[in-house]
């Protein structure tokens, strides 16, 4: 038999890419893989939370506004209220929106406004609190 000049021989310990070093490379990128699928659903329920504050925020100061409009004057308990089942967009849940004013002994009015979500998975509770005065 003749030897081709161009082929060389390899030895046992230069065999080329092994079983070990394909198995070590899967391991690493599943290990990679993991790690980004997990920073991704962080990420994904992080930014549901911050929506369902967002929500949660925007209907308290909505209610505080619907209160700013009425003459402080007529502002008294009468307009404490718990407004269950509160819809907002299009999410699959509401919102508990409680509301309660009280009028302090210098005639100005103490009122807070507290939502919660309804939501077993995006739990949420935003609370607002303001005074309204008389102009004299």
């Amino acid at each position: 038999m003749m030897k081709d000049e161009n082929v060389q021989l390899r030895n046992d310990n230069e065999a080329g890419f092994g079983a070990i070093e394909s198995l070590v490379s899967i391991v690493l990128m599943s290990i990679i893989a993991v790690a980004i699928i997990m920073n991704l659903v962080v990420a994904l329920r992080t930014a549901k939370i911050t929506e369902v504050n967002h929500a949660a925020s925007t209907l308290a100061v909505s209610k505080m506004e619907e209160l700013a409009s009425i003459d402080t004057l007529n502002l008294d308990d009468s307009y404490d209220a718990v407004e269950n089942n509160v819809a907002w967009g299009d999410f699959n849940f509401t919102f508990t929106r409680t509301t309660s004013i009280t009028v302090n002994a210098d005639n100005t009015r103490s009122v807070d406004v507290t939502v919660s979500s309804n939501s077993t998975n995006v739990p949420s509770t935003v609370s607002f609190s303001t005074t309204f005065a008389l102009w004299e």
